[in-house]
């Protein structure tokens, strides 16, 4: 159960912060065409792509983390690692997977088919998968306390 949660929270934060960078992205290319956007437009912005891509994203970003972060789970048990090589294993692999779910979703439906728009940059890109680092790290943080030695 403990991984369900552990999973759950990590995913909800890191496409929570994957929506607050493709909102922010948004609002920018709207102020550099001159148009004013407030804080509460950018909040409403916010608000509207999280539900909006709720539908779409959040599933595709919890299966993809699921089974990324259960093989990973699998490949380090037994073995004697570090917490902070752990750590930034699952950090690696929460940034990596998404990455390469951006990159193969754009070379098989093209850029008009971009799940999240801000990912057509290579900056936005990096965001995203800093997202996904973020998801792995505190998947393992959670999953196995502040103090775990091994996995």
């Amino acid at each position: 159960m403990r991984w369900v949660i552990s999973l759950l929270v990590a995913v909800l934060v890191g496409y929570s912060l994957s929506i607050v960078i493709n909102a922010s992205v948004s609002a920018a290319t709207l102020v550099g065409f001159g148009i004013e956007v407030s804080l509460s437009d950018r909040l409403d912005m916010i608000s509207k792509e999280w539900v909006g891509l709720g539908t779409i994203y959040l599933p595709l970003y919890l299966i993809l983390h699921a089974i990324c972060f259960w093989l990973l789970g699998r490949i380090l048990r037994n073995r004697a690692v570090t917490t902070v090589v752990a750590r930034v294993t699952y950090a690696g692999i929460g940034a990596l997977s998404l990455m390469a779910f951006y990159l193969s979703f754009d070379a098989v439906m093209g850029s008009g088919g971009v799940v999240v728009a801000s990912t057509r940059t290579m900056a936005g890109l990096f965001a995203h998968a800093a997202t996904g680092a973020v998801s792995g790290f505190l998947f393992r943080l959670l999953n196995h306390g502040p103090n775990s030695q091994s996995d």
